[in-house]
């Protein structure tokens, strides 16, 4: 197997004035430049999934799912690896984060995540990291240990309204990315030789 992977760079948050996006595109470029990814940055307010969760959706092998479902399943069956961003609200994620999580299961399955969080608070968004970490095992999905988080996010940006701090980052955010390369082309390669059994 190619040592090029499909990296999915997810927008976590579709609140009005998010700043999720930027985070977001900064890893997505850190993770072009890196060379072991192709990048698909994933928006989920473009995802445009129902409101309300289905079960068809998620379960049935008869029904077909919505189209919008059918789309973000594409994406992120391609995807060999993802990077969540996002924000941290009331100690947690954002709902859209966790109901676009919730729509599907295979297409998560036996792939390494990494968390990019933000937050008001000196932790960064350290707490929806935390719950991702709790998320993520139920879908079969390994989250990785290294993970980036800008505390207090609103109090760095110069007089252009460009955020100061990402160049502090840079070196960290390699570190994440050659971790989650190497998981993601072990787990490529263990996909391939042996399927995943089924947890049922």
């Amino acid at each position: 197997m190619s040592d090029r992977l499909r990296l999915g760079v997810i927008i976590g948050s579709t609140r009005e004035g998010r700043w999720a996006p930027a985070p977001a595109k900064w890893i997505a470029g850190v993770a072009e430049q890196h060379g072991g990814f192709d990048v698909d940055l994933i928006d989920l307010l473009d995802a445009d999934l129902p409101q309300h969760l289905v079960e068809d959706d998620m379960w049935s092998t008869e029904a077909d799912p919505s189209a919008p479902v059918a789309a973000l399943s594409e994406r992120l069956h391609r995807a060999d690896a993802f990077v969540v961003v996002s924000g941290e609200y009331n100690m947690s994620i954002p709902a859209s984060l966790k109901h676009a999580i919730d729509y599907y299961m295979n297409e998560w399955a036996a792939k390494p995540v990494a968390m990019v969080t933000y937050g008001g608070k000196i932790t960064g968004g350290q707490n929806a990291a935390q719950h991702l970490r709790q998320i993520f095992p139920e879908l079969r999905t390994m989250t990785i240990r290294n993970s980036i988080a800008f505390p207090r996010f609103y109090q760095d940006f110069d007089e252009r309204g460009e955020f100061t701090k990402f160049g502090e980052s840079e070196r960290a955010a390699k570190t994440l990315l050659d971790e989650l390369h190497w998981w993601a082309l072990a787990l490529a390669n263990a996909r391939k030789a042996t399927p995943l059994p089924s947890p049922f």
